[in-house]
């Protein structure tokens, strides 16, 4: 039991020493990562439609 205790006692002491994001970088990286998201599956859109084309042109 005392091995638990002392477990949680080094979690809590190591979560003070995390550098939390402010709601603004949260937001700021949420952007990015959706926009990012949005053109990759953009281009992999596109080159899907010109694979499937090119091969149906191919195979008829």
């Amino acid at each position: 039991m005392n091995k638990i205790t002392e477990y949680f006692q080094s979690v809590k002491k190591e979560m003070g020493k995390v550098s939390w994001p402010t709601q603004q970088e949260l937001i700021d990286s949420t952007v990015i990562v959706v926009v990012f998201s949005i053109i990759v599956s953009l281009f992999i859109f596109g080159v899907d439609r010109v694979y499937s084309t090119v091969l149906e042109l191919i195979f008829g």
